[in-house]
């Protein structure tokens, strides 16, 4: 929540950027670039787990 609020380089500020300038583009991005990430850090870590398990 901090990097949305008081960055000034990243995913959090390319997403607050595009909605104060009103480019739903650049806010799309972010957010999808963001889902991309979550998803390979969570099969990443389910994958861990899976062999740690064994």
């Amino acid at each position: 929540m901090g990097e949305f609020l008081v960055s000034k380089e990243g995913l959090g500020y390319l997403i607050m950027y595009g909605s104060q300038v009103f480019n739903l583009n650049l806010v799309i991005t972010g957010i999808l670039i963001l889902c991309l990430l979550s998803a390979i850090m969570y099969y990443g870590v389910l994958y861990i787990e899976k062999r740690l398990q064994k």
